[in-house]
């Protein structure tokens, strides 16, 4: 029972942390027509967004690893309540990407995935009780994209998106007490060992030496490329196809709600099938849907179609690629090391944020960027094969 609540309330701090961020996309047109930013500036800001974000994932994790958990879901919160708050008097550019990319970007990056499975997976022993669980909480950060999506889009119709970033600031500080839920006592470990104490940097000069690890990192590049270009500019997307934006949110809410199926399902088969073979066909599956989005007419039909089979694709990439670190490394150090690899979907996210604005103030379209997507992805199905999983995971670390 006590595994049922951790299980719980870490996939609701994942859902509402992926909730906001991936559902900011539906700011975009507001802040197009009623600042002064531009397209470029917003797309900007949400790179580095994304990836300060990223950047502070594996801090943070180490942070949480030494220091505990509960302190730094704490700060974590309290510092994107702050992010938003500071954001939402912004006048000019730079204002904004202060508020929104830097602070909200760093905050966010505390409470993100690798923080909270890293912690997780220190109550499971085994490779597919760990696959299992990290799809299940990524089946419940995926509620939080489904939920907060429609809620966001009222509210930036409602008020506006200053206002609206006001409402998300205090409501931010209403979730702190979820953090409380990793005073949990963690079980004993059928094979203990005396664990020696080591330094950071070694352990992540040690992994960096594994070229399965390198893999790994240069194929979650583009997952973080494609979750930020669609999130993000699917409504302006929508919009340039001359279709209403209240479609787009339709489309992102319907991401979110099979996005829960997909990691489940990817957590689930992850469990029994290698683990770079998930992710490889992920990806191929990836690059079709988007040339086929690309392609075809564009119409409600194709926006809600899209959604439903991206979404099925979402973060199903999450339970393989923390399993195949995890399978590597062991979970000593799993917030840490997949901290790492975020870093690296992070800094595709910068690029996808960043190239979707570019493209659409240079061309007024959104069609090298998907080009460029669906390249990329081709490559993330081939890098992964060369990957080399262990039958059963230890603890380097002990």
């Amino acid at each position: 029972m006590k595994k049922f609540f951790l299980i719980l309330i870490a996939g609701s701090i994942l859902a509402v942390g992926n909730g906001f961020r991936m559902s900011l996309g539906i700011y975009f047109p507001d802040l197009l027509t009623s600042t002064i930013f531009g397209a470029s500036a917003i797309g900007l800001t949400y790179g580095i967004f994304n990836l300060m974000w990223g950047s502070m994932s594996p801090i943070a994790g180490a942070f949480a690893e030494q220091k505990g958990y509960v302190k730094t879901f704490f700060v974590g919160f309290l510092g994107v309540s702050l992010s938003f708050y500071i954001t939402s008097l912004a006048i000019s550019p730079i204002h904004f990407l202060l508020g929104l990319g830097l602070i909200g970007g760093l905050s966010a990056g505390v409470i993100s995935v690798p923080v909270v499975i890293g912690g997780v997976s220190k109550y499971f022993d085994d490779d597919k009780s760990r696959s299992t669980v990290t799809g299940i909480l990524m089946s419940i950060a995926a509620t939080g994209m489904f939920i907060f999506t429609p809620i966001n889009q009222y509210l930036v119709t409602a008020f506006g998106w200053s206002l609206s970033f006001q409402i998300v600031a205090i409501s931010y500080l209403l979730f702190i007490p979820m953090a409380f839920i990793f005073l949990l006592k963690k079980p004993e470990s059928k094979n203990k060992k005396k664990l020696t104490e080591r330094k950071i940097l070694d352990v992540i000069s040690f992994a960096f030496k594994d070229n399965s690890y390198r893999y790994l990192i240069l194929g979650f590049f583009v997952c973080g490329l494609h979750v930020a270009l669609i999130s993000n500019y699917l409504p302006v997307f929508a919009q340039i196809k001359g279709l209403d934006t209240t479609i787009a949110a339709t489309g992102l809410t319907l991401v979110g709600l099979f996005n829960m199926m997909g990691t489940l399902i990817s957590g689930r088969v992850s469990g029994f099938v290698k683990k770079k073979y998930v992710l490889s066909f992920i990806y191929f599956t990836r690059a079709i849907v988007i040339t086929l989005l690309l392609i075809l007419p564009t119409n409600n039909f194709t926006i809600i179609a899209f959604s439903c089979v991206i979404g099925l694709l979402w973060l199903s990439t999450v339970p393989p690629t923390s399993g195949i670190v995890a399978n590597l490394f062991g979970t000593r150090y799993l917030s840490t090391l997949f901290g790492i690899v975020m870093v690296s979907h992070q800094c595709g996210a910068f690029v996808g944020s960043f190239v979707g604005g570019l493209v659409i103030d240079l061309y007024g379209s959104l069609d090298l960027a998907w080009i460029l997507a669906i390249i990329i992805s081709l490559f993330s199905a081939f890098i992964h094969f060369p990957i080399i999983e262990k039958k059963q995971s230890e603890e380097v670390f002990a």
